[in-house]
């Protein structure tokens, strides 16, 4: 009897097995093959969280807690109150101290990148941040993982397909049992076009989102992925190129693939805030402008439609770039799509004043930047919140009728600037859109 029983746990046993493997929630095994398993994390909860009172205390480090990796994990877990301020204690540390090594960069190395070295110099490449992290988070007692693979960063050019070992490397921390991923040397600042090392904080790579992470972050093990559905290294090659700002922004895609065949024109629209506005530029593959007047941006509600107008066939960049309404200086790059037009020409778009995105305008027709002397044209155009619009060529006025925000009327191009102005109440008038006529 005692032997039958065994026999009958022992046949049970793998179906239990089995049982646990395929659990709701469970996406893949741990890489260090322990038997516990990546939970997902979920980010469709907002969560606000202030990391303020533990930024400071990090970035007040003194000198003395920074003699070893043992003394300086001590020191920032200190005030934490949970493993997710462990983890950024550490992140916003290494992110102010560590300088990325351009030279080494530069010449293909990878230099010291020990965190003992890291730590003493304060100059490393990606290995060295993301092995000083791993050393400090496992000193705080936090399960980590150092992840190597494909980044699209410096001198990153839509389109690029990734070939030999990998070039960049991050990490991945179990908080509340689920793993999340975070990039200190992107967190702490770029490389810029000169190829100097500009430092500054990007808290976008902290803890950031999966669906997020893989537009510019493919580890060699796809299971790091921590997507549900892992894409391939093809597929992340021809994701469209994004920068941390899109995201920041909370700005949307329309288009998801990074490389578009056109004609000679082409429509790409992005979902944006209605407290963001939008520009772009267009470029050739080599990095040379392709001339003025090739892009024109307008928003449809929280649509931003972005047209581009290919001078000769060929392959270009489309970027974009991006900024809050009310925020002072420039506009920081979001994306870049990869072109490949097959035909070119037409004379490209009418310029649009600042005052046309501020106002959330729409220009429906004319949208040819040159208009011939002496013909006459339709011009309808939304503009919220005006009282008059009207059409300016020399000395001519042309009031065009209001229908609620839609203004439309005709009026004939004359030598010179042609353009549209609109009153907000007042006797001021706004620029809006310029065109040339000749």
């Amino acid at each position: 009897m005692r032997i039958i029983i065994i026999l009958i746990i022992l046949m049970l046993l793998p179906l239990a097995v089995m049982a646990t493997s395929v659990a709701p929630g469970v996406l893949e095994k741990d890489p260090d093959k322990d038997g516990t398993a990546i939970a997902p994390n979920d980010f469709n909860t907002t969560l606000n969280y202030s990391y303020e009172e533990i930024d400071r205390h990090a970035l007040n480090a003194p000198s003395s807690a920074e003699s070893s990796v043992q003394a300086l994990a001590a020191y920032l877990i200190e005030p934490a109150k949970n493993d997710r301020e462990k983890a950024r204690a550490i992140f916003r540390w290494i992110t102010e101290n560590i300088d990325y090594n351009v030279e080494v960069f530069f010449k293909g190395g990878s230099g010291a990148t020990n965190s003992e070295d890291v730590l003493k110099s304060r100059k490393s490449v990606c290995y060295g941040y993301s092995h000083l992290f791993l050393s400090l988070a496992r000193e705080a007692g936090l399960q980590a993982e150092r992840i190597s693979g494909y980044g699209k960063g410096y001198g990153y050019l839509p389109g690029t397909n990734f070939r030999g070992p990998a070039n960049h490397a991050w990490n991945a921390v179990k908080i509340n049992g689920s793993w999340y991923l975070m990039d200190s040397t992107w967190g702490a600042g770029y490389v810029s076009g000169e190829g100097k090392y500009v430092r500054r904080f990007n808290d976008h790579f902290f803890m950031t989102p999966p669906s997020q992470f893989i537009y510019s972050h493919l580890p060699e093990d796809a299971q790091w992925q921590l997507l549900d559905k892992p894409v391939s290294k093809q597929e992340f090659e021809n994701l469209v190129f994004l920068e941390a700002e899109f995201f920041n922004l909370g700005l949307k895609l329309g288009q998801r693939n990074g490389t578009i065949s056109a004609d000679k024109q082409i429509n790409v629209s992005i979902f944006v805030p209605k407290d963001v506005m939008l520009m772009a530029k267009l470029e050739y593959a080599d990095g040379a402008a392709a001339g003025d007047g090739r892009t024109f941006c307008q928003r449809d509600e929280e649509r931003f439609d972005i047209y581009a107008q290919f001078p000769k066939p060929g392959s270009y960049i489309l970027k974009a770039y991006a900024k809050h309404k009310d925020e002072p200086g420039d506009y920081n790059s979001v994306l870049e799509y990869q072109i490949n037009a097959a035909s070119g020409g037409g004379a490209g778009f009418p310029m649009a004043f600042e005052k046309f995105s501020e106002t959330g305008a729409y220009l429906y027709v004319p949208l040819e930047g040159q208009l011939r002397v002496g013909s006459s044209y339709l011009f309808r155009i939304r503009v919220p919140g005006a009282e008059n619009v009207s059409v300016v060529c020399g000395e001519e006025w042309t009031n065009l009728a209001m229908r609620e925000d839609l203004f439309e009327g005709n009026a004939t191009a004359r030598k010179g600037d042609v353009g549209i102005y609109a009153n907000f109440g007042g006797d001021g008038w706004e620029g809006l859109v310029r065109y040339t006529a000749s």
